[in-house]
């Protein structure tokens, strides 16, 4: 199965000199006739690199999104624990998901051969 992703910025959160500092985004997956998508936040933290906002380019913001975001905490036995998260990686592969569940259950229901394209249209209506 080939999967089709697509990221789109839909909105952005701005703080003092135009800095970005959340951004709302969303990936699609397309497979044949199937399709689903997921909805993400991604906090931006100051990096070293600054880009005038009205020079910005939506493939710039996401990609600042798609770098790796690495979550430190101290767990209760007081020793520090951390995890780096992929974005793209985990919202195409929550969008396989989705379409994989799809088609398992398109093949677990289905079109009944008696009833005509015609039959459906009529009935839908």
């Amino acid at each position: 199965m080939t999967i089709e992703y697509k990221w789109l910025v839909n909105k952005v959160t701005v703080v003092e000199n135009n800095l970005i500092s959340m951004v709302e985004l969303t990936v699609t997956g397309t497979s044949d006739s199937n399709s689903a998508s997921a909805s993400y936040f991604r906090n931006l933290v100051r990096g070293d690199s600054f880009i005038p906002y009205e020079q910005l380019t939506e493939q710039q913001v996401l990609n600042w999104c798609f770098s790796p975001e690495t979550i430190t905490w101290i767990d209760q036995d007081g020793v520090e624990q951390s995890i780096t998260k992929l974005l793209k990686d985990e919202g195409e592969a929550q969008v396989a998901d989705q379409i994989e569940r799809q088609l398992a259950q398109a093949a677990a229901e289905p079109k009944l051969p008696w009833v005509t394209q015609d039959e459906l249209t009529t009935s839908e209506i």
